[in-house]
């Protein structure tokens, strides 16, 4: 079964900038780190894809820089356990992205735990 996305878990886009999940359900913890909602995941900006970078994803249209952001995950929701009547997201999930060099998609890299799985 697929690991539950907690505070912390790692997303990509395609075109190769990485996310660190910075919400999560305070209430509802793994490792003291807290469970990703389903809508949680909405709107997120990735970073570059080096390490210690701290700029938006390299994503550009034309030679321009473009944010990439993250739209609501399409896969990987939970069918068996939901927080306050809201699916969490599972390391399966993925979703469109939105940015100026066009659609893409995004994945998980890391749930961030390995404790708590479900369907």
């Amino acid at each position: 079964m697929p690991f539950v996305l907690v505070k912390g878990a790692t997303i990509k886009c395609a075109h190769g900038g990485v996310l660190p999940v910075s919400a999560g359900d305070p209430l509802h913890t793994v490792n003291g780190q807290g469970i990703v909602l389903s809508g949680d995941e909405i709107g997120l900006q990735f970073l570059a894809p080096a390490p210690g970078v701290l700029a938006p994803c390299t994503a550009n249209n034309n030679g321009v820089a473009a944010p990439c952001t993250t739209a609501k995950a399409t896969t990987g929701i939970a069918t068996s356990l939901f927080i306050g009547g809201l699916p969490v997201l599972l390391d399966t999930a993925t979703g469109k992205t939105a940015s100026a060099a066009g659609p893409g998609e995004w994945s998980v890299v890391s749930a961030g735990q390995a404790k708590l799985t479900a369907r």
